[in-house]
Formats: structure tokens, C-alpha cells, sequence
């Protein structure tokens, strides 16, 4: 196998590590944002218009389920 061979596979493999750690690193960030506004709207400091955006057309607030994370 030739250097840029070999280079180009080494490159392919981190590429696709760097995605993998950064889906699981958006994952964890959406996860602590959904947990982060549920606290504040408790606290009633939720912008409203950040509450709107977490609040389906029944009215119930979800966080979790707008940012399509599972609750822990």
C-alpha cells in the first residue's frame, strides 16, 4: 500500500470518529437543553417564546419530546 494510501484510510477512519463522537456529543447537548428548559418553565422563567416552541397543539409542554431526546 502506498503513503497516500495509507494516509487517505487514516483519514476516512478519523473523519468518521469525528462523527460518531459529535452525534453522541449533540445528543448529550440536546438532552441537557430539553432538561435545562423544563427546569426554568417549573421556575416560571421560561421565555415565552421558547415555551411556545416546546408546546404542542394540545397544549402540553415537552421539552423532551420537541428535542427528541429520552427523559433519563
Amino acid at each position: 500500500m502506498s503513503e497516500l494510501d495509507d494516509l487517505l484510510r487514516q483519514k476516512a477512519e478519523l473523519e468518521a470518529k469525528i462523527q460518531e463522537v459529535m452525534a453522541g456529543e449533540v445528543e448529550r447537548l440536546k438532552y441537557q437543553f430539553a432538561e435545562l428548559a423544563y427546569k426554568l418553565r417549573e421556575l416560571g422563567v421560561l421565555p415565552g417564546a421558547v415555551v411556545d416552541a416546546f408546546t404542542d397543539k394540545a397544549g402540553t409542554f415537552n421539552s423532551y419530546r420537541t428535542m427528541k431526546v429520552k427523559k433519563a
